[in-house]
């Protein structure tokens, strides 16, 4: 489908990846009728109508602090939007600063009555078997083999954020619970493509007396996964004339949708929530494409939501609504 008007400016790509194909549609029901093995055998694919009946469809602020407004956490904190960012000089990648903070102040923090702030914050892979009270809102579907799921993730940002070009070695379900996300995604053939190689990745400090992020970064790892070009900028077909021999696909993934990310695509994600400070999102990692082992998160299949599921998920039946509140 075409990406029309609504999308602000903020929320969209250099023209040489806006004028990509959009990715093929599905509904989660089509695939569970085409059976168990037939995401794994296909490219991304974006679910329709994915979430229906996960109780997470009402969570707010309100909601998720009364669940889990006490849990530390760790709070990722940058000067812009975009993260990583390059540091020519350095020949590095340069990733947010790390803060713990309680959930509840990270939202009041980011949240619509916030005051501003000299610096862009987010919660990324909080890993929900830490937040029992919000996983029992997810439903754990069988669109690919539960014995296969290794991780689950919930993502909270603000108005807007953008995750620069990576890969990962999992299968992802990439389910959108508030706003919206933009994904730009590569086959892993265009790898030579998208400037990969050894990246240095400098960190951010953060210092909230001397006003939050600081500019001086320190060394934090060498990786391997994370493309050393800037994807969002204007002129990036001109300073990294390769991509042009890439092959992208551009996802639109809304409220309620899901995403499927076979293992190994590069992908790279803008996500906004326009009228609002909040964007929500759940992500499924799943071994499955890869050795056919996940590390045993099926056997926690009844600390996700058991009532009110759609067809297909996991101990849990349909109908029941799904509304439980927190």
């Amino acid at each position: 489908a075409e990406v029309g008007a609504e999308v602000g400016a903020e929320a969209r790509y250099p023209p040489i990846f806006e004028e990509a194909p959009r990715c093929s549609e599905s509904t989660l029901e089509a695939v569970l009728a085409a059976g168990p093995e037939a995401l794994l055998t296909g490219g991304p694919l974006l679910l329709r109508n994915a979430t229906a009946g996960w109780a997470a469809n009402a969570w707010d602020d309100a909601a998720i602090a009364a669940a889990v407004g006490e849990t530390l956490v760790e709070m990722m904190a940058m000067p812009t939007t975009t993260h990583p960012t390059l540091d020519a000089a350095a020949d590095a990648l340069v990733e947010p600063a790390r803060c713990s903070v309680y959930v509840a102040d990270f939202l009041k923090l980011t949240g619509e009555a916030a005051e501003a702030v000299p610096f862009e914050a987010y919660l990324a892979q909080l890993n929900l078997l830490r937040l029992p009270p919000l996983l029992r809102g997810v439903c754990l579907s069988t669109a690919l083999p539960p014995s296969s799921l290794s991780i689950a993730n919930l993502w909270v940002g603000g108005a807007l954020m953008k995750n620069g070009l990576h890969f990962d070695l999992y299968d992802n379900l990439l389910y959108q619970l508030r706003g919206t996300k933009r994904a730009l995604l590569f086959p892993p053939a265009d790898a030579k493509h998208l400037y990969y190689g050894a990246a240095t990745i400098r960190r951010h400090g953060f210092d909230l007396a001397a006003g939050g992020v600081t500019n001086e970064t320190t060394f934090d790892k060498v990786r391997h996964n994370v493309a050393k070009l800037n994807v969002f900028a204007d002129d990036v077909a001109s300073t990294h004339p390769a991509v042009a021999r890439a092959s992208p696909f551009l996802c639109e993934v809304r409220r309620g949708d899901a995403l499927f990310l076979p293992r190994g695509w590069h992908h790279a994600v803008i996500s906004t929530s326009r009228g609002a400070r909040r964007n929500l999102a759940v992500n499924l990692w799943y071994a499955a494409s890869a050795s056919g082992q996940g590390q045993g998160l099926s056997a926690l299949a009844d600390m996700f939501q058991q009532e009110g599921c759609g067809a297909g998920a996991e101990g849990g039946a349909a109908g029941g609504g799904g509304k439980e509140e927190l």
